[in-house]
């Protein structure tokens, strides 16, 4: 292998990085135009934030149920504010600022690597591998992802911040981690305990001293009184009740441990290269006793199970820079009993980098064609506005949306349908969190069975059990190409309430790949 010229590798992979991540976290939104997956309780959210003026309201209009408005309010504002300077509408502000947000993690997670690693090269190459893991992205560029991507930008920034102030002391890392720490707890609920879980982690491996308590301190007291308006408000309207509802619902109780280790080594790469420089990576930490990236991906885990795979791909991408950069060049030297330069001295090492880098982008681009087929079709939209604009429901008129998607907090349609029709909808989960507490995962299974319904008396012996009535019923039906077994089963379902005289259809469209249908009880067009 032959030496190549010195090259400022640091700048190149972070740039590289920036410019790729860019192109990966915008290209979903350039294709589809409308806000991806979720993002309708938020906008109702915005939206009952603009109507109060900016004050916190005491409810949301969310799927008329007077929800408490309880959920961390800075994306509201951001969102709310950034709208009415641009007068841009808000399904635009929804559609863009995720994706933007989202890009200025990758640099905000450099300068964290760079603190962990102390060194820029591995810090750069584990951005790289941050910017392009598959998958990584998807949940802060939706249009949830309003609140999520605010909250990891300023989680990240927050343990770097903390993990500066414990390496330094400087007072100027004390101000800037009690602003972070707060932007974090105001931004995402999950977030907030995540970034709880990592400044723990980092004091505990730096700041195990007496100057580090006397650092602690003022940060935690900080963050408590940054944070006091909009916790204390929404604690004299409705007291602790939806922070406790909210607490109950991270699946602490129902998670199996050993399966959620496995899942946070697992890969949606068609060829699994970055899972194998994890493993290395983790391999060489543990032989060189760096211990701060273990004890970052586990406690993650440990703190809320059900955001921990998002999370843990912080420490993960330096555990791939390891892998790389260190691990595989440590066992070459091992089996060929010769000494070995830095990886990045040989052409065959930039080679292999660029080849994974160009992978790793085009995995990317494939798995967003994954994202881009959960957001709502124009058709669900066109639907939606039937219903809208119907005369046929009156105010409170109780829907249930079949759509055979058995994991209903990720199914577009029934987060939208409140918002986009202004009709109550049963079988939409969001915004629950905050008022059924340990009922939470109950009521998620009683929607899962509902989806698997395959004829009307099935339904209706749901809507007996759960006591969740229903004035008018909504089907989407794919094609058998799309989805056959979703096909057979919503078609099935279609036919029983065309036989049954208790319903009549309304409404019916074929649109590409799927049919919607609407159904309405007798009584209920009377």
């Amino acid at each position: 292998m032959k030496p190549t010229k010195p090259t400022d590798w640091s700048s190149l992979l972070l740039l590289i990085a920036i410019l790729f991540g860019a192109l990966v976290r915008f290209m979903p939104a350039f294709v589809t135009r409308f806000p991806i997956n979720d993002g309708g309780m938020f906008l109702d959210m915005t939206r009952d934030l603009q109507a109060n003026h900016y004050l916190l309201p005491a409810t949301t209009s969310y799927n008329g149920l007077n929800l408490p408005y309880a959920y961390p309010p800075f994306g509201f504002y951001a969102a709310s504010l950034l709208a009415d300077l641009t007068r841009a509408p808000l399904i635009e502000i929804f559609l863009w600022l995720p994706a933007f947000v989202s890009l200025l993690v990758i640099p905000a997670f450099y300068l964290l690597a760079r603190s962990l690693l102390a060194d820029n090269l591995r810090a750069a190459l584990a951005t790289l591998f941050f910017a392009l893991t598959p998958g990584i992205y998807f949940w802060p560029i939706m249009g949830g992802g309003v609140t999520r991507s605010f909250g990891i930008l300023f989680m990240v920034l927050a343990i770097f911040a903390v993990l500066r102030l414990f390496q330094t002391g400087a007072w100027k890392w004390l101000s800037l981690s009690i602003i972070f720490c707060s932007l974090a707890v105001l931004s995402h609920p999950e977030v907030a305990i995540q970034t709880a879980g990592a400044c723990f982690v980092i004091w505990l491996f730096h700041g195990r001293t007496w100057r580090g308590a006397l650092h602690a301190f003022p940060v935690a007291l900080g963050v408590l009184l940054l944070t006091a308006p909009w916790w204390g408000t929404v604690i004299s309207r409705h007291g602790l009740a939806p922070f406790l509802s909210a607490l109950q619902t991270g699946q602490h109780a129902s998670v199996s441990w050993l399966s959620l280790v496995g899942s946070l080594f697992t890969t949606s790469e068609l060829i699994p290269f970055l899972l194998l420089l994890q493993l290395a990576g983790l391999t060489y930490a543990l032989w060189k006793r760096q211990f701060i990236l273990i004890a970052l991906i586990f406690v993650s885990a440990l703190v809320d199970p059900r955001s921990a795979g998002a999370v843990s791909l912080l420490a993960m991408s330096m555990l791939s820079a390891l892998g790389f950069l260190d691990a595989l060049p440590a066992l070459l030297q091992k089996l060929r009993r010769v000494e070995i330069r830095p990886v990045l001295e040989y052409r065959s090492g930039i080679i292999t980098l660029f080849i994974l880098t160009f992978f790793l982008f085009i995995e990317c681009g494939l798995t967003n064609f994954r994202l881009i087929n959960t957001t709502l079709t124009s058709g669900d939209r066109a639907a939606m506005q039937w219903v809208h604009d119907n005369q046929y429901f009156y105010p409170g008129t109780d829907f249930v949306i079949v759509t055979g998607k058995p994991y209903s907090m990720s199914d577009p349609v029934q987060e939208w349908f409140p918002t986009l029709t202004g009709q109550h909808s049963q079988s939409t989960l969001q915004g629950l969190e905050w008022t059924l507490g340990g009922k939470f995962n109950a009521r998620l299974n009683d929607l899962t069975a509902l989806q698997a319904c395959a004829d009307v008396t099935c339904v209706e012996a749901w809507s007996v059990r759960t006591g969740l009535r229903f004035d008018v019923i909504w089907i989407t039906n794919l094609s058998a190409s799309a989805n056959p077994k979703q096909n057979a089963q919503t078609g099935k379902l279609i036919d029983s309430l065309k036989a049954s005289g208790d319903y009549f259809l309304i409404y019916k469209e074929l649109h590409d790949s799927e049919r919607i249908v609407i159904f309405s009880r007798i009584y209920s067009m009377e």
